[in-house]
């Protein structure tokens, strides 16, 4: 991995955490226990900090940086051997820092057993690696479509569309009655949200990236990704129910559109769900509804993308025996296995924030499903959609590099400069070259 002039600005204007030896320097002195995460962690995460340091006698340092610069600014400071002793982790990016040695698996800790065995399948696999867990849970989430049921009131539209064909024929129809310009919406920026939202559709088309032998599929016309990326260009270039801007959109430029009104359809991750229909941030609050994932073409499923974050250890922690009570201490507490009491942190972020949990037991929690329900209009269609949440199949320690080596095709595929076939052939040939290289 190369990290850029670019990429090492964070680093330059993040507070610098000290090299490990830097602790040993200072005789005497009261050791925090320094987390890293990325910055929508640290309003969820400070107000439980207090409870920790009070059950546990230890304090807790908490930095942060924001999602796009995060992963970069970790990579570089973990390389560095900075004293981290926890950080806040994408299954994205567990198979390559898991194999460069940046983290260290947990599933040897006091309780990692009882943890595991209180958490959703899916989160245990998110948070594995080649048969090692490495963390606990912060949350669990997938890529859900959200629908604008006012605006489909307005044209007449009597149900939320069930294929991305209806999709695109509702757009359509609310674009000529003019109630919105363009009336999809989807966050197709090159950052990191690009992948689970491509992702999505590609399940959505019945179509896969890869093989179980990590062998590419992308390129093949029924099994890959062939429908999903000429859906994408279709939707952009032929019916424009997409702005030409999509390519540039973020998540959060997504997120202000649905809000203000402006599209009757999207794709983002269920917690927005909170935000969109709440009257202090949206303008249609109580409109926006979750449908299940329209299917695409002849092998269309209701699938979609889904993925886990979660915190890890890292190796200087766990071979320090005061460093590791301490990420003990936290990793348990965080869990809802100590003196947090029983899967506490991980209910109030999703009655505080909107995130998913991971913890069995709280599916059972009454005051966590009358909130879904007033979120979503309907926990029964979150959880039928959680149920068929998929991990990300492109999953390997060559992730990273793939998707820096296929930007360029990506984002020539979606504007038109290529076909689906020509752009998704050069990825499936990069990804065959890389996964040879780290064999």
């Amino acid at each position: 991995m190369t990290l850029t002039r670019r990429a090492l600005l964070p680093l330059l204007l993040a507070p610098p955490l000290l090299p490990a030896d830097s602790a040993r320097a200072q005789p005497g002195a009261t050791r925090p226990l320094n987390v890293f995460a990325w910055s929508a962690v640290e309003p969820l995460l400070r107000p439980r900090i207090p409870a920790f340091e009070v059950a546990t006698q230890r304090r807790l340092r908490l930095l942060h940086l924001p999602w796009a610069a995060y992963r970069e600014a970790l990579a570089a400071r973990l390389m560095g051997q900075a004293e981290i002793d926890i950080c806040a982790m994408s299954d994205l990016w567990l198979p390559e820092f898991a194999h460069r040695g940046w983290l260290a698996p947990i599933d040897d800790l006091p309780g990692a057993e009882a943890i595991a065995a209180e958490t959703r399948p899916v989160c245990n696999q998110g948070m594995s690696w080649q048969g090692r867990r490495y963390g606990v849970p912060y949350y669990t989430d997938s890529i859900v479509f959200l629908v604008n049921k006012a605006l489909l009131e307005r044209a007449g539209i009597p149900a939320a569309p069930e294929t991305w064909e209806e999709v695109v024929e509702q757009s359509l129809l609310l674009q000529r009655r003019g109630l919105v310009r363009h009336g999809l919406a989807l966050p197709l920026a090159p950052d990191p949200w690009l992948l689970e939202v491509t992702s999505a559709l590609v399940y959505a088309f019945g179509g896969r990236h890869v093989d179980a032998d990590l062998d590419p599929t992308m390129q093949q016309q029924d099994r890959g990704a062939v429908r999903a990326m000429r859906f994408l260009q279709d939707a952009l270039h032929r019916h424009a129910v997409l702005p030409a801007t999509a390519r540039l959109q973020s998540e959060a430029d997504v997120l202000d559109g649905m809000s203000e009104g402006d599209f009757a359809f999207c794709l983002a991750p269920s917690y927005r769900l909170r935000q969109l229909n709440d009257p202090a941030q949206s303008a249609v609050a109580g409109a926006i509804r979750m449908a299940m994932m329209p299917r695409g073409g002849p092998r269309g499923t209701q699938e979609t993308c889904g993925w886990v974050r979660f915190f890890a250890a890292t190796p200087g922690a766990m071979a320090s025996p005061a460093r590791r009570a301490g990420v003990e201490a936290l990793l348990a507490f965080l869990a809802g296995q100590g003196a947090d009491g029983r899967h506490e942190t991980q209910k109030r972020l999703l009655l505080d924030g909107g995130l998913p949990f991971c913890a069995l037991p709280l599916l059972e929690d009454p005051e966590i499903e009358a909130a879904e329900d007033r979120w979503s209009g309907s926990s029964a269609i979150l959880r039928r959609q959680a149920i068929l949440s998929r991990p990300k199949d492109l999953l390997a320690p060559w992730l990273s590099d793939w998707s820096r080596a296929t930007t360029d095709d990506v984002t020539s595929i979606l504007a038109g400069r290529q076909t689906p076939e020509e752009g998704l052939a050069r990825m499936a040939e990069q990804w065959s070259a890389l996964k040879a290289a780290h064999a």
